[in-house]
């Protein structure tokens, strides 16, 4: 009887300071919440690909506990393409901090240079009511080589792209943590418990146009990587608002429909949407040099937008119902 009491107890003891040591990290988070540093360039595996061959961008850092990793948009440089979506993978548990891991995979389709791309990562906010944080890292030129081409008559293919599940090993010692784990998410459930009521797209596309000024105004993105997320805004915007198929459709077909009687955007909000969409493509597509003037009234004029297609109670003044 006396063992079992001390073995109950040793547990008992083995738990709590599992929790103390859990829960003292995640509540430390919170005091270095805005201590994140996220690096601005991309490794990538192998450095110099022969031509078909998949390449690996990956990019390493740790987030306080309380901060976690939202959304990733991989975008390979001219001359590759992605394969599949990034993968997103939690690394060591360091008390306070946790490690994080992206990747995403692309190829080669040409030999010679393969341009600059962007990795763009979105954290949760630092303190509840701000709006989530946006980090990009470039993904680095390299060169292809143009492989060697194969005896006889067949021709070598791509290898298949590997599909294997995302996996992190934790080790069997997280077992033990299964308690402060149920916890912990107990108090992130309580904390975050505060009315989450789904934003309408204006409302959203609003505060992405805001986060979206104050990156440019820091200089935190360039001004390519502006358009084409601005491009990507009033796209998606209006995907949502007249449920139309804005974000799957070329910027030619787009703009073919905006000319039809059935069209439900405004008819004064067309030949803004028609030049910013065109100069959009001139930047992305034709390596046109960005123009800041152009930008920034490209923002104002989707702040319009986006002000007079909102639907608004009945009696208010502005927009449409």
């Amino acid at each position: 009887m006396k063992i079992k009491t001390i073995l109950f107890s040793a547990a008992g003891i083995l738990v709590l300071a599992a929790v103390a040591v859990v829960g003292s990290g995640y509540l430390r988070s919170f005091g270095i919440a805005g201590e994140v540093e996220v690096p601005t360039l991309a490794t990538l595996v192998p450095d110099r690909p022969d031509l078909g061959q998949t390449v690996r961008a990956e990019l390493e850092f740790e987030l306080p506990l309380c901060r976690s990793i939202e959304h990733v948009v991989f975008e390979p440089g001219d001359g590759a393409v992605a394969v599949g979506e990034p993968r997103i993978r939690r690394g060591a548990w360091k008390w306070s901090r946790q490690e994080w891991k992206i990747s995403g995979d692309f190829r080669c389709f040409r030999p010679g240079t393969v341009q600059p791309g962007v990795l763009t990562v979105e954290l949760s906010p630092a303190e509840s009511g701000t709006q989530p944080e946006l980090f990009t890292a470039a993904i680095p030129d390299f060169e292809v080589n143009p492989g060697e081409a194969g005896s006889g008559n067949e021709l070598m293919l791509a290898g298949a792209v590997d599909a294997a599940r995302n996996h992190v090993g934790y080790g069997w010692f997280w077992l033990l943590l299964l308690l402060p784990a149920i916890l912990i998410w107990w108090i992130i459930r309580r904390r975050n418990s505060r009315l989450a009521v789904e934003l309408p797209p204006w409302e959203r596309a609003l505060q992405a146009l805001g986060t979206l000024r104050e990156e440019l105004a820091n200089h935190r993105i360039p001004l390519e990587t502006g358009f084409a997320r601005l491009t990507d805004l009033v796209r998606n915007y209006l995907e949502k608002r007249f449920e139309i198929p804005a974000s799957t459709r070329t910027t030619s077909e787009f703009l073919s429909d905006l000319d039809r009687k059935s069209s439900p955007l405004p008819p004064a909000q067309r030949p803004f949407l028609r030049d910013f969409l065109l100069a959009a493509d001139q930047v992305k597509f034709a390596k046109a040099p960005p123009d800041t003037t152009l930008l920034n009234d490209a923002l104002s004029r989707a702040e319009e937008l986006i002000e007079s297609t909102r639907i608004t109670p009945e009696g208010e003044e502005g927009g449409e119902q």
